[in-house]
């Protein structure tokens, strides 16, 4: 796929970071490529945290609007826009105290 290495590298790190930040007394973070086409590609980063709440689910990746204490919601803002310029998508599914899943769905050129 063609892409700026670099800025896909910061989107997964960022997403990996949270999910490390979301498990503080540690879990399994499973992170998965699939290929959905000759043309997609799908990515999975999926955690065993503390979720999400719902309410939150539809305001992720606005600025400020963060699950952390400390957060501003910034990082998840970034990382939306660079895949959103790679002509992606990211979908995020969550379950309270059961974990979060980040699906990130790429073009293959």
């Amino acid at each position: 796929m063609r892409c700026d290495e670099n800025q896909l590298k910061q989107v997964f790190i960022n997403f990996i970071k949270n999910s490390i930040e979301a498990m503080p007394t540690g879990g399994v973070i499973t992170i998965a490529v699939e290929e959905i086409s000759d043309h997609r590609i799908c990515l999975f980063f999926k955690d065993e945290g503390c979720g999400i709440p719902e309410d939150l689910l539809k305001k992720l990746g606005n600025p400020f609007v963060t699950t952390k204490e400390n957060g501003t919601g910034l990082g998840l803002m970034v990382s939306y826009r660079i895949i959103e310029n790679h002509q992606g998508s990211v979908t995020i599914e969550s379950k309270e105290n059961v974990g979060t899943t980040l699906k990130i769905e790429l073009p293959r050129k």
